[in-house]
């Protein structure tokens, strides 16, 4: 059947469900289109995707292998089977859909970053060849030249090369950050300064709110989090939810109008809790807990003390040396805008210690903090203190999942060991080895470490100057 002229929409819409991890309804709408037409790869894949979000995995892998047949072994679905085989610990059927489509279009560098997640690649490889034309292609959009850079970065770094491995990195986040707009800076919430231990006296409810399953595991990125959270959903007690981002999205869904008593008067005051109407329906037997490991929430964790001073928070944090490098050894797809510059992630850095040691003083909410290379050197010793924290049964947990599963993924700085493998404390002093070229990074953790306020950083003059430039046009 023919496209239709309606098919861009309809797919920008569900694209649009995925993305926010409205599955059940993105599914319903893309089996509808399905119906339709088989013949779109972007179908097939929006699809599969809301089922591998349900939770729905063997039915995922069929849809991708049936869109692989129908779309004439589409690169993108080998890619994203790949992905999915990954999860599940299957490497060698995950390398061989990956290199599939590495063979069938060398653009795809989502492949060669899955076939990182198993193997080593050469630095007098074809692969390496080929990444670096991509790098050097002037015709390439900067976030696709990037995408090439990080890889480059990877691949260098692990043969050792640690200088030109850096270089490259380093030019993948001038390449990332081409095209923003507007302050790169990590931006604390203005409210949550004034949000202390006598402000959530002072505001509580006037009747207790039904209850809220959320358990918030809260950080900067690559501080431990989606570690924390697999010891967790080792539990059948808990789900893991991964990054709902529900506490910004409540932040964000307040009224406006008046200063934050006026809006602390107005939340505490109504009948229903805004955050249960955007917190999805727990599922599974037995389930208590549904987690969420959005670093959006960390600077707005003082709306969930004023609605649910119930819900635990996990406050996660890591040394600096090694989580500045893994967020600059990062590519994030979107957001995070201050990881791009090592300056700015040291203040980044700074800020979200400074937010931690606030929320730690001021919040009502049960609370445990979190230290990665604990974590990861003793997560037995962290699993207890999470369950304990959780009233949760430790000897309840599922064996099936224990911690102990063989790994066959690799760990390098820009990720962490999720639910596939074992958590491994390699990755502890990792970066000293880099502490040369990170030395403009500490000192701007140092330097907003001693600023006593707890506020973003003012922009610099270019950036008033530019926003001055365009109010005035």
């Amino acid at each position: 059947m023919a496209q239709r002229p309606d098919y861009k929409t309809a797919l920008s819409v569900i694209r649009e469900q995925v993305q926010s991890k409205d599955f059940a309804r993105s599914l319903r709408e893309s089996a509808v289109l399905l119906e339709q037409n088989t013949t779109l790869v972007e179908l097939w894949s929006l699809h599969g995707q809301s089922l591998q979000g349900l939770g729905r995995l063997a039915e995922a892998e069929a849809c991708y292998r049936t869109g692989l047949e129908l779309c004439n072994g589409a690169p993108r679905l080998l890619v994203q089977l790949g992905h999915l085989l990954s999860r599940q610990n299957r490497g060698e059927e995950a390398c061989d859909c990956f290199a599939q489509a590495m063979a069938a279009d060398a653009t795809l560098t989502d492949a060669y970053r899955g076939l990182l997640n198993f193997r080593a690649i050469p630095l007098d490889s074809p692969e390496v060849a080929t990444l670096l034309k991509l790098a050097l292609d002037t015709e390439r959009s900067h976030a696709a030249r990037a995408r090439a850079l990080f890889l480059l970065g990877q691949i260098y770094t692990e043969s050792g090369l640690d200088n030109p491995g850096f270089a490259f990195y380093e030019q993948a986040n001038r390449f990332a950050a081409a095209d923003l707009k507007g302050t790169r800076e990590y931006q604390v919430s203005p409210s949550a300064a004034g949000m202390d231990r006598p402000f959530f006296s002072r505001y509580r409810r006037g009747q207790p709110a039904p209850h809220c399953p959320l358990l918030v595991v809260a950080g900067l990125p690559r501080s431990g989090k989606s570690l924390v959270e697999t010891l967790l959903a080792h539990h059948p007690g808990v789900v893991a939810g991964g990054e709902l981002a529900l506490v910004r999205k409540l932040a964000a869904s307040l009224p406006a109008e008046g200063n934050l008593h006026a809006q602390a008067r107005r939340l505490v005051a109504q009948a229903e809790s805004p955050l249960l109407q955007l917190c999805p329906p727990l599922e599974g037997a037995g389930a208590r807990y549904l987690t969420d490991t959005s670093p959006a929430n960390l600077s707005r964790l003082g709306w969930l003390g004023l609605l649910h001073p119930e819900v635990p928070v996990i406050l996660c944090r890591r040394a600096p040396l090694d989580l500045g490098l893994a967020l600059f050894f990062k590519n994030f797809r979107s957001g995070h805008r201050y990881s791009y510059q090592l300056a700015t992630i040291g203040r980044a850095m700074a800020l979200a210690e400074k937010l931690i040691d606030h929320w730690q003083a001021a919040l009502p909410n049960p609370l445990l903090q979190v230290q990665y290379e604990t974590l990861v050197r003793e997560p037995d010793l962290v699993r207890r203190e999470l369950t304990a924290l959780l009233a949760l049964d430790d000897a309840g947990r599922a064996e099936h999942q224990a911690p102990g599963t063989p790994r066959t993924w690799r760990i390098f700085p820009s990720r962490s060991l999720d639910s596939v493998g074992e958590i491994s404390p390699a990755l502890v002093g990792f970066a000293h080895r880099f502490r040369h070229q990170l030395a403009p990074m500490m000192q701007a953790y140092a330097d907003e470490l001693a600023r006593p306020r707890l506020s973003s950083p003012p922009e610099p003059r270019s950036v008033r100057e530019r926003r001055r430039k365009r109010n005035r046009a």
